[in-house]
């Protein structure tokens, strides 16, 4: 009965001491995980960043370009809405007609 209790508690102990290593791989392994994954935004977040600095100038010049056209756009909208209309024309040639 004595020789039975020791081998169990041989056996339990083997089983802690390996339970206990894998423990500890894992914990390790999370550690780095927490590491590489701040890397990994850290990375991210840098590029975006650096992107945004390094294309800030040719955006702004591109917008500027943009505003400029639709302003454009704008000022041939009112000049053709100050044009006369079709019906305006149409008299007018009428009296040219008429008047030949």
């Amino acid at each position: 009965m004595e020789q039975e209790l020791k081998e169990l508690l041989k056996r339990n102990l083997a089983v802690s001491e390996e339970t206990n290593g894998l423990l500890k791989k894992m914990h390790s392994a999370q550690k780095w995980g927490r590491i590489f994954r701040f890397f990994y935004w850290f990375i991210i977040i840098s590029l975006s960043v650096g992107v945004y600095y390094y294309l800030k100038g040719p955006l702004e010049q591109l917008l500027g370009t943009y505003k400029s056209l639709l302003s454009g756009v704008d000022k041939v909208q009112k000049s053709a809405s100050s044009l006369p209309d079709v019906s305006t024309i149409n008299s007018l040639l009428e009296k040219f007609n008429l008047s030949q």
